[in-house]
């Protein structure tokens, strides 16, 4: 596909998906510097890379059998499963309760749907002293306003600026726990195509509360496509800013699309978070990115990122189907496609970004076990599956993970970034098997990167 053809593809594709404007008096972390990668359509050409010149064949090459680009991104690819996901619940088309400014303290099954609608800024809220309990079974709609529609954008459906004002916000200032079991999880969705920004913590702001719990959760169809915006409406559709630990089971990750980072699920500044048991499918990382300059911009994730983090704990998930894509940044509709600098090369630059399922920026004492990889994309960029950047301590340690059929346009299924660091990035344990992964449509080197020495 020619480029011209894919531009216009793709922006097509952005004109169907909602957006807005960035929160005010963002006290986020700063510090990433920029990456980027060009998007195709909806469902991206899997191996579609650019030239593989300057890529970094250091690393051990799959032993499998490589995809010649033809798979289908929705076909299983015949691993099991991290344990049976929860599929949700079907939602009433009527009844229920509304949901205003503030959540309630004990959201029921008798009280269920409740239609989140916000306040007149369209944000609800978990106040500072408040924990929100969700009973098995509840199904949250955030419909935000439902008058919203693809005309609703600024300047026309080809900005890529676009956005709904109506879109509504889930900001937790207090404690949230999800208390959904296997024959009645908890829906987190929207009946809205342009409903909800999703559920975003504000670091201190956060904590003090008590820690949040998610179990047997169904976390679906957040659209955080405000270009250039801030992080609550830019990246994880659960950014959880949260300086403590984070526990997510047995729950379910599925068609969220962030635009800056981390499609599904962003744990940022989070110390001893859990996330086990839990599948994350067909999530989307569309960059068109808030820090871009030049030639840069700082995607990565197309499922899920541990940022600034330590001693989280990823075991026993199924990560399918996942895909990071990105422009470099524009604040108009004059998109301009970029080439991704591959680590190491002779000219000593490199992006912040990449990994089609996983990103971590700066990790420190992180275990990723026992899950699955499989089908993730990164779109003309480096890290089929998982992308280690900035590591200033002691990395990543991965064992008995499998890695099939996951496809990028350069580098390998890992790889890594050390940056200014000097420390281990990665220590490949026992039990980890790779097959059938491609770069540009060849059999991927399994690492590649400052840790493939």
């Amino acid at each position: 596909m020619n480029r011209s053809a894919t531009l216009h593809i793709v922006l097509s594709v952005l004109c169907l998906l909602g957006g807005g404007v960035g929160c005010s008096g963002e006290t986020g972390p700063a510090g990433e510097t920029p990456s980027g990668v060009v998007p195709d359509s909806g469902t991206p050409d899997r191996d579609a890379g650019t030239s593989d010149a300057g890529r970094d064949d250091a690393g051990t090459s799959d032993a499998g059998t490589p995809d010649a680009g033809t798979s289908d991104a929705g076909a299983d690819a015949g691993t099991p499963d991290a344990g049976a996901a929860d599929g949700g619940g079907v939602i009433p088309a009527d009844g229920g309760t509304q949901v205003a400014g503030t959540m309630p303290a004990r959201l029921t099954l008798a009280g269920s749907p409740y239609r989140v609608v916000g306040n007149a800024q369209y944000v609800v809220t978990i106040p500072k002293g408040q924990t929100t309990t969700v009973e098995p079974g509840v199904v949250i709609d955030f419909k935000g306003n439902p008058a919203v529609t693809e005309a609703d954008v600024r300047d026309g459906a080809q900005d890529v600026m676009n956005h709904q004002n109506g879109r509504v916000e889930l900001r937790v200032y207090g404690r949230i726990l999800v208390q959904g079991t296997a024959s009645a999880p908890v829906t987190l969705t929207s009946t809205n195509p342009h409903g909800w920004w999703g559920m975003n913590f504000f670091g201190d702001q956060s904590k003090g509360d008590g820690d949040p719990v998610f179990q047997h959760m169904v976390f679906e169809k957040v659209r955080k496509n405000d270009y250039n915006g801030d992080r609550d409406r830019t990246r994880g559709a659960l950014w959880a800013y949260y300086p403590g630990p984070v526990t997510i089971e047995h729950s379910l990750f599925r068609d969220n699309e962030s635009s800056g980072k981390c499609g599904a699920l962003d744990l940022m500044f989070t110390d001893g978070s859990v996330v086990t048991d839990t599948l994350f499918e067909n999530n989307r990382t569309r960059d068109i990115d808030r820090f871009a300059t030049g030639d840069g911009a700082t995607s990565g994730g197309g499922a899920m990122c541990v940022t600034h983090g330590r001693n989280s704990i990823v075991r026993g998930n199924t990560f399918r189907n996942n895909t990071l894509s990105a422009f470099r940044g524009s604040q108009s509709n004059a998109l301009q496609p970029r080439a991704y600098e591959v680590w190491p090369n002779g000219a000593n630059h490199y992006d912040l970004g990449g990994g089609g399922a996983l990103h971590y920026f700066q990790p420190d004492h992180d275990l990723i076990e026992d899950n699955v990889f499989e089908n993730n994309a990164a779109v003309r960029g480096p890290g089929a599956a998982l992308y280690l950047e900035d590591v200033p301590n002691a990395g990543v340690t991965l064992r008995g993970n499998t890695f099939t059929g996951n496809q990028a346009g350069a580098g390998g299924v890992i790889v890594c970034n050390r940056g200014s660091g000097d420390a281990t990035e990665l220590v490949l344990g026992p039990g980890n098997t790779f097959s059938g992964n491609t770069v540009n449509g060849a059999a991927a080197p399994q690492v590649t990167g400052d840790c493939a020495r």
